[in-house]
């Protein structure tokens, strides 16, 4: 009996499914729990047709942090609706980096786990990985327009998002146990890397 085909919408419809149910039980159970076998199981369809949309876990996988990063960068970009200054757009870029990585940890470490393939295997996840990287080379290459802070914009930006990323494992990790809380860090933090780019006056 041949296979139903089914359209574009209904394709994508049961992908984005499966992504979702393959992130609540990520969520819940953590990322042992997460194979195609119980992903089925969860939304009641046979144990194959998972396969008709990911080749093997690892690419539910990438799909997963796909739409964890697509959420991270949202995020990113609501920091900067609003019109303000180089370096307040600076502080509410890394606000919403630290909110997020606070409110959605679990998932802020499927997207950074070590354990995982290159992202350069999955050009879907590699492109959505890249979004939220570019818009903080924008708003640094800002900063250095106003003349606010020296520096070639993209090697300020890896900084910046080291800077970021290495504050939220720790805390993440819960590994911030010597008298500072992520939130009394994240200032100083940024006023250093400020300070250490900040243009000189004639």
């Amino acid at each position: 009996m041949a296979r139903q085909q089914l359209s574009a919408e209904a394709e994508h419809d049961m992908r984005c499914q499966l992504v979702d149910a393959g992130l609540a039980l990520y969520r819940s159970a953590g990322l042992e729990a997460v194979s195609l076998r119980r992903l089925a199981d969860a939304v009641g369809i046979s144990h194959t047709l998972p396969y008709r949309y990911f080749a093997d876990k690892d690419a539910l996988l990438a799909a997963m942090r796909c739409a964890c990063v697509r959420a991270f960068d949202q995020a990113l970009c609501r920091s900067l609706t609003a019109a303000a200054a180089p370096e307040t757009h600076l502080r509410r870029f890394a606000a919403a980096y630290v909110d997020y990585a606070c409110q959605h940890t679990a998932d802020y470490l499927l997207i950074f786990t070590t354990e995982q393939p290159p992202p350069s295997q999955y050009p879907a996840l590699l492109a959505a990985r890249q979004a939220p990287f570019e818009r903080a080379v924008v708003v640094v290459q800002a900063a250095i327009d106003a003349e606010l802070i020296d520096g070639e914009a993209r090697t300020v930006a890896h900084q910046f998002w080291i800077m970021l990323h290495g504050l939220m494992t720790l805390h993440a990790a819960n590994q911030l146990v010597h008298g500072r809380t992520v939130t009394e860090l994240i200032d100083p933090l940024l006023t250093r890397i400020l300070t250490a780019h900040r243009r000189e006056t004639p």
